[in-house]
């Protein structure tokens, strides 16, 4: 496999896992997690979430969700220059979102694979994961925005029945013919 892989998907849905997965089947590659990339902003972080805990970011906050992406694809394109295949672990909610990534991506192909489970399977394993890494917000309106606005585009794959070793095989296996983005 050659390129760029982007796995996404709402919470609960198995990124970090699956990625993981991919990586570590792959002969030469890295994974880059948006929530690292989060994670690196030590002081003067804003929240997307208003005071009821909504998923609502203000202008800072909009602005830091672009840093975001800004840095993993930097980290990417260093991975891509010297050889690696990056498998980047990411929320993309929106066509927007995409274009930005796939412009500063160098690597191609670009592969996006939407880890797509059941809303009811996600919360479940959202809810039965360590309590540091559940989400605490109702993120059907994540799974709805996604739909819509890149539902035709990449890989849509429904792992509600497959452990995540399966999924990642099959990820492995079949990205190259299925993941392949021409935006």
């Amino acid at each position: 496999m050659d390129g760029c892989l982007i796995i996404t998907g709402t919470p609960g849905a198995g990124k970090t896992t699956v990625s993981r997965l991919v990586a570590e089947q792959l002969p030469k590659s890295a994974r880059i997690d948006g929530d690292v990339m989060a994670q690196l902003m030590v002081n003067g972080w804003a929240s997307p979430f208003d005071d009821d805990g909504n998923w609502n970011p203000g202008p800072e906050a909009k602005r830091q969700l672009r840093l975001r992406m800004i840095n993993a694809c930097s980290v990417a394109d260093n991975f891509t220059a010297a050889g690696f295949l990056p498998v980047v672990d990411t929320v993309v909610e929106t066509r927007e979102e995409l274009r930005f990534l796939a412009g500063r991506l160098y690597a191609r192909p670009l592969m996006l694979v939407v880890l797509a489970p059941s809303l009811e399977v996600a919360r479940y394993r959202n809810a039965n994961r360590p309590r540091i890494e559940q989400v605490d917000y109702d993120f059907s309106h994540t799974a709805r925005n996604m739909r819509r606005e890149i539902g035709e585009l990449g890989w849509w794959f429904d792992t509600g029945e497959l452990r995540p070793e399966e999924t990642a095989d099959r990820i492995v296996a079949e990205a190259g013919k299925r993941a392949v983005l021409d935006l």
